[in-house]
């Protein structure tokens, strides 16, 4: 009879011992964990292509989407590892990966979207333009427009297409490409020129005439009309040209 209630006793006193322990790990577990929210990851993941893409930050839309649980995870030095960006253009949708790590050990892996849209400076026309003709300063205006791809072959400032040559109609509201415009000869074919040469303190002049269309400070083919000769010299403006010794 002893024995049995030995038994029943001891029996007990180990399930008391195993609730005991139980409550012990869950209080342990309760002081010994931390909860990174999945505010902090988007915060994170944006800080990430601000600080690693090319463009200004403040012409930069980031819009990051994990829309998963707040992620619970043992205590210590906290590292989100963010992967490599697998989008070399920088711009549009960016996936991204990142390896949360505590004390440097692997806890878990992340998967991340992400879509940048940047604010690019291009010039539109206000009038309509016709081939040929020479861009005024009241023919563009400057627009900054929102965009989620590069724009490539575009003048970001007016000075790179004021005084250049419509290459083809345009109506307005376009956006002016490089392709769009061609340079306008400073000194056309068949203008006559004065030829200068200059060797120390002497200057020689005599009257010329262009054999091809010259751009400002490029070589063009001349006729000397005194010695008949072809010669090359370099356009300084658009009634002058300068014979290098």
């Amino acid at each position: 009879m002893i024995k049995k209630y030995k038994k029943k006793w001891s029996g007990m006193l180990l399930g008391i011992g195993f609730l005991l322990m139980a409550g012990a790990n869950a209080w342990a577990n309760s002081e010994d964990t931390r909860t990174i929210t999945s505010q902090e990851i988007r915060d994170s993941a944006e800080n990430y292509l601000i600080n690693h893409l090319d463009w200004n930050p403040e012409s930069m839309d980031i819009e990051i989407n994990y829309q998963a649980r707040d992620l619970v995870v043992p205590e210590g030095t906290l590292l989100l590892d963010f992967g490599r960006i697998n989008n070399p253009r920088g711009i549009g949708r960016i996936p991204l990966t990142v390896l949360v790590k505590i004390d440097d050990k692997f806890i878990k892996r992340l998967r991340i979207n992400a879509k940048v849209v940047v604010y690019q400076d291009v010039v539109k026309t206000i009038n309509s333009l016709q081939r040929g003709n020479v861009i005024g300063e009241s023919d563009v205006v400057m627009e900054r427009i929102r965009t989620e791809r590069i724009l490539r072959d575009i003048p970001t400032t007016l000075d790179r297409v004021i005084g250049q040559a419509a290459s083809r109609n345009l109506q307005p509201g376009n956006t002016v490409k490089f392709r769009d415009l061609k340079q306008v000869p400073t000194i056309k074919r068949g203008s006559r020129v004065i030829i200068l040469a200059r060797k120390g303190s002497m200057k020689i002049t005599a009257p010329g005439t262009a054999r091809e269309d010259g751009f400002k400070n490029k070589i063009v083919q001349v006729v000397n009309l005194e010695t008949k000769k072809t010669i090359y010299a370099e356009v300084i403006n658009s009634n002058t040209v300068e014979v290098r010794f």
